[in-house]
């Protein structure tokens, strides 16, 4: 089969938070009809990723902490700097942490697909990761296989 892409829409209320695509990443799955293959899970903004892992509360808890820690909002960032800045959108918000925690965090993940099920680990969950919200975002979905 060609490969197939889907977009999934996401409202995030929150300016970091963790939200479990998972259902709706399997839902395109059947949609496409992959049945054996790949699923690659994209998010098409500089201030978002995609990661993978376990949706426990505590463990979101730590994973936040962890982030916060390693990109502060609290200090300075160049790019927050719209003095000096060039190409500014009058929209554009002080996000410069936003940016820097995506670049970590990477903006997409491929997952198996047997069966036209998502092989995922028992515990793992998709997860799309705000962190310049609340906003209406979007995840581009892609099946390749057959």
């Amino acid at each position: 089969m060609k490969p197939k892409s889907d977009k999934i829409k996401i409202t995030s209320k929150k300016q970091f938070e963790l939200i479990d695509i998972s259902d709706k990443v399997q839902v395109v799955v059947t949609k496409t009809g992959l049945k054996n293959g790949i699923i690659n899970i994209f998010a098409p903004h500089t201030t978002a990723a995609i990661r993978l892992n376990h949706n426990e509360p505590l463990l979101i808890q730590d994973i936040m902490k962890m982030v916060y820690r390693t990109a502060p909002v609290d200090i300075n960032y160049a790019h927050d700097l719209f003095e000096i800045r060039s190409k500014i959108d009058a929209y554009d918000r002080s996000n410069g942490h936003a940016h820097v925690k995506s670049f970590l965090l990477g903006s997409s993940q491929t997952v198996p697909v047997e069966n036209g099920k998502l092989v995922l680990g028992s515990r793992q969950s998709i997860f799309f990761v705000e962190f310049d919200g609340g906003r209406q975002r979007e995840v581009i979905v892609t099946a390749i296989g057959e």
